[in-house]
């Protein structure tokens, strides 16, 4: 089950869109998960790569492990991808994905998003929150980011479908 939608991108200067070049699904069943797919071209984003990548999050800091995943797999922030990249147990270069809690202690986790709170260069990010995700509870940790970001949720759920 899709529980949210991440849109990452370039915000408009005249607007408040978001020009999406990826975004990640979160799938919240057995096991939550992070799914990266890219939507615009190579030459458009500048970013390399097109791999889908996928992360499992923790479930204590699942909202901070989405911005963690786009400062490592999307915007490939320097410091992020040395610190992944070192500490991981398994190279998510080789293997397209990584898992908090497999891959990381709690200490290393802890400095990874702290590092990632400190980075001023990731792109407007848009959090779609569909009704009872995971996520909105967490929303307010998007407070201690320095990026421009919206979240939204439904304003509009239809029930049953009638019958002719």
């Amino acid at each position: 089950m899709i529980s949210a939608l991440i849109l990452v991108g370039n915000g408009h200067p005249n607007d408040g869109d978001n020009r999406t070049f990826t975004q990640i699904c979160f799938e919240e069943a057995d096991r939550p998960v992070f799914l990266l797919e890219w939507i615009r071209h190579l030459e458009t984003t500048g970013k390399g790569g097109f791999r889908p990548f996928r992360m499992i999050p923790t479930i204590e800091n699942t909202l901070d492990d989405s911005v963690l995943m786009i400062a490592y797999a999307v915007c490939k922030s320097p410091s992020i991808v040395e610190m992944v990249n070192s500490s991981a147990k398994n190279h998510p270069d080789a293997t397209n994905r990584l898992s908090m809690y497999e891959d990381f202690s709690d200490s290393q986790r802890r400095s990874l998003y702290a590092t990632v709170k400190k980075l001023d260069n990731l792109p407007k990010i848009t959090w779609c929150l569909f009704k009872d995700s995971h996520l909105l509870s967490s929303v307010n940790h998007l407070c201690e980011y320095k990026f421009e970001c919206e979240v939204t949720q439904s304003v509009l759920t239809l029930g049953q479908r009638i019958e002719r």
